[in-house]
């Protein structure tokens, strides 16, 4: 186009120098011309330049479209060409992808090959070696050889094979053993009779502040005297003795007894304690040797004073000589059906808990507590195991374990067995409560279980999910620290945030039926932002 342009103004140039020359040659050549001739002279030259100017413009535009056109097609060209090398790089790069994913599975293919082939490497040199082995044995040794191995097999399948005999013997396993357990616990009564005495709080309301005083300063000699805690709750007006010692626990609750019907003094109470303690010793030989008699078993007098302290010692409201005697009770006629010695049975379920009587004195369970003591008694070495067993402290190895374990449970968890008295299980649900929720954050807390578990619910928007270990663990340890319980309680933090939404409730016009529902949903309830947060449990 610049070249066109170019062109266009030297060819205007040329002509403007031709009709230049034109006029002073006319003047000079030729003869003279008329007036008229000169006067057309300069306007031939004028539409001959204006011709040339319009041949040369004409020219040139025809020049440019020529050129724009070859532009045109070039670009044209070059943008085809670009796309040609744009499909072929990415075809190139798919084949590549395609490429390295091949390499990839073809080297980790190649891996698993070389690994087989080192595994088949090793197993024929393990079978040679065998062979070698086989080879250099002689008859005996062989025939040893092939039994241990049938023995091996035999051991894999043995569990399968008792159980399709048993199956095919008496059916459902599951079934008759609970037809077996029903039984069991139907032929027994004596947990049902708990007259084992129970320590209850002593009433000071009806009181003057004298009396109340000479009843504080009795009580406290016998706290005092006998290992126990002595509480007053000044709003109930109550005071109450509380201890871990069995033995100790009664004495108190007797003396206390006669110290509030008799009003006696501070000073009248040791003597009465002395009185206590020997009424109380006998009375726990005389129920450890009629114990001993009912289960038609023999021992050393310590044996049954041993078993007549447990007339004191309560598990969750049970009785634990009851328990100990039912769990013999059963542990003897699981033993009948199973074909097992049901005297060794019986002593085994009746000694299960004898380490109770003296755990609070000795540090650790109570299962390897009660074992060692009747290993120092002399009981039978298959008792003294079953004892320790019977809540897995020692890995059960006999099928008198196994069984002491079953009756144990039995025992324990038949509907009925453990009970408390209303105030203490109301007081110990009140106290779990009262732990839990005097923490910030907190919204609710439920005593599951029989206070066995305490399950709380936390608010989103006060707890984190990182804070959650960190208050179970402490709550956990207040309730250790503050409750007297037996076992283990649970303690389970739920946290959860949920949000709901209401669409109004107001009529909506006719205009707006047509209009969806969702756009008329708002995320709050009367113009506030609804949410609710609830939150756990073990």
């Amino acid at each position: 186009m610049l070249a066109a342009i170019i062109l266009a103004i030297a060819v205007v140039l040329a002509v403007a120098g031709v009709a230049a020359l034109v006029v002073p040659r006319s003047r000079h050549a030729g003869p003279p011309a008329t007036r008229a001739e000169r006067r057309l002279q300069p306007a031939d030259a004028t539409a001959e330049g204006a011709r040339i100017v319009s041949e040369a413009r004409g020219a040139a535009l025809r020049t440019r479209e020529a050129a724009l056109d070859e532009l045109a097609a070039r670009r044209a060209s070059v943008e085809s060409g670009e796309a040609v090398l744009t499909e072929r790089d990415r075809h190139l790069r798919e084949r590549r992808r395609v490429f390295d994913d091949r390499r990839f599975a073809f080297k980790k293919r190649r891996e698993e090959i070389d690994a087989r082939r080192a595994a088949l490497t090793d197993e024929r040199q393990e079978i040679a070696a065998s062979v070698a082995r086989t080879a250099d044995l002689d008859h005996d040794a062989a025939v040893r050889a092939v039994l241990e191995r049938l023995q091996a097999e035999l051991e894999a399948e043995h569990a399968s094979r008792v159980e399709a005999a048993i199956a095919d013997m008496i059916g459902d396993v599951d079934v008759t053993a609970a037809i077996h357990i029903t039984q069991a616990i139907e032929r027994q009564d004596a947990s049902n009779v708990d007259a084992a005495p129970r320590m209850a709080p002593f009433s000071l309301e009806s009181l003057d502040e004298h009396a109340r005083e000479r009843l504080r300063n009795a009580l406290t000699v016998i706290a005092d005297t006998t290992g126990m805690e002595l509480g007053i709750d000044g709003e109930k007006a109550q005071a109450t003795l509380r201890g871990t010692d069995p033995v100790g626990r009664e004495i108190a609750r007797q003396a206390a007894i006669e110290v509030v019907e008799r009003r006696l003094q501070a000073a009248e109470v040791p003597p009465l304690l002395e009185r206590t303690r020997s009424a109380t010793r006998r009375r726990i030989t005389d129920l450890g040797e009629r114990a001993l008699w009912e289960m038609q078993m023999d021992g050393r007098p310590e044996l049954a004073d041993l078993i007549g302290t447990l007339h004191y010692r309560f598990s969750y409201g049970q009785n634990a000589l009851l328990h100990c005697q039912e769990t013999g009770y059963l542990c003897s006629s699981l033993a009948a059906e199973l074909g097992l010695p049901q005297e060794t049975a019986r002593e085994a379920g009746m000694l299960h808990d004898v380490g109770k009587a003296v755990d609070h004195d000795v540090e650790g369970v109570h299962a390897i507590i009660g074992g060692e003591l009747l290993r120092v008694l002399g009981a039978d070495p298959a008792i003294v195991h079953a004892v320790k067993a019977h809540h897995f402290d020692e890995e059960p190895e006999t099928e008198l374990a196994m069984l002491t374990i079953c009756a144990d449970a039995i025992s324990a968890s038949r509907p009925g067995a453990r009970r408390d008295t209303l105030a203490a299980y109301l007081a110990r649900l009140e106290q779990l409560q009262t732990i839990a929720t005097r923490h910030d954050g907190v919204e609710r807390a439920f005593p599951l279980q029989a206070g066995r578990e305490l399950r709380i619910f936390v608010k989103a928007s006060q707890v984190k999910d990182s804070d959650m270990p960190p208050l179970t663990a402490e709550i956990a340890r207040e309730i250790e620290s503050e409750m007297q319980y037996p076992g283990v309680v649970k303690v389970t933090v739920i946290r959860e945030a949920s949000a709901t939404a209401t669409a109004p409730a107001q009529i909506v016009p006719v205009r707006d039926v047509a209009e969806p529902a969702s756009t008329r949903t708002e995320d709050t309830v009367n113009g506030v932002p609804d949410s609710n947060v609830t939150a756990p449990d073990g």
